[in-house]
């Protein structure tokens, strides 16, 4: 059957829904962060912040009498600049046709998986950019840090709830979370207690110490000499991720007749910033 430039279109929409779900879906790090989208006609994304509540701004006041201090509200704002970043995917018409599966649709998933880890990638890389620090390079990982990044979260301010996003070593490594907690507990006191290892096996990960755990396979296990990794734990208000005006992703096709395949090119609008250095804590434990 002869594809018509009715039934292209429609198969590009599809592909695009498809990758738009997958990019939903796959990513890690974009739910737990800031979003915000540039105006239209702009290529920078700004996010506003406020100066840190405290109260010491509160003071007593007199009956009858008006109250004349005044604190001044002093609103900043991060920014960044959108940029483009690409992944080609060619499908020959010979692949399609030995395909068992709908490969065109497989291809609209597969692009928007590597959209949302792109994603992960530009967020996560920010973690080693927190001035605030628990463990260090060739320290293995403790409770007691993730005691130590919560307390500092709260100390800073940071609104809860706090998110803990560490690589898949960081979790289930020799020296990771998930042995921590069988070592800390035992025999049925694990299925009770909400910090056992039976609370790390579901969708995200976990809850540990009031704080969402996650993992990412963007962070970086190879860190300085080798064998540490560079986990975070923040508030939302730590990063943001900004997106162009026409949406976080685009996909296009392009039907290239001489050598018989059709080109797709998925586009991630995007940009990671730092908006507030104290809202996050960097996690570098020893991994080796």
């Amino acid at each position: 059957m002869a594809i018509t430039k009715q039934s292209t279109i429609q198969a590009g929409e599809l592909i695009l829904a498809d990758a738009i779900i997958a990019f939903q879906e796959a990513g890690v790090m974009v739910p737990l962060v800031t979003t915000a989208t540039a105006p239209q006609g702009s290529g920078t994304v700004s996010f506003p912040f406020y100066t840190d509540p405290a109260s010491s701004n509160v003071g007593s006041g007199t009956d009858g009498s008006d109250y004349t201090a005044t604190t001044t509200r002093t609103i900043s704002k991060a920014q960044a600049a959108i940029a483009e970043y690409v992944v080609r995917s060619d499908v020959s018409d010979l692949a399609v046709q030995s395909s068992p599966q709908n490969l065109t649709a497989d291809v609209g998933t597969m692009i928007g998986h590597e959209l949302a880890m792109k994603a992960d990638d530009l967020l996560v890389s920010l973690f080693t950019g927190f001035s605030q620090t628990v463990a260090g390079a060739g320290t293995a990982m403790a409770l007691s840090h993730v005691f130590d990044a919560a307390r500092q979260l709260h100390a800073a301010g940071a609104p809860a709830p706090y998110n803990m996003v560490l690589s898949p070593k960081q979790v289930w490594g020799a020296k990771g979370l998930l042995q921590l907690l069988i070592n800390t507990n035992s025999g049925s006191q694990m299925a009770d207690n909400p910090t056992s290892a039976e609370g790390l096996v579901n969708g995200f990960v976990g809850r540990v110490a009031g704080t969402d755990v996650y993992w990412s396979q963007e962070i970086d296990e190879n860190i300085g000499s080798g064998g540490d990794a560079a986990g975070g734990m923040f508030s939302k208000g730590a990063m943001g991720m900004g997106f162009g005006a026409n949406g976080p992703i685009n996909i296009e096709e392009q039907r290239d007749a001489s050598a018989r395949a059709t080109e797709y090119v998925g586009v991630l609008n995007g940009a990671a910033v730092e908006i507030k250095d104290t809202f996050g804590v960097y996690i570098l434990t020893d991994v080796s």
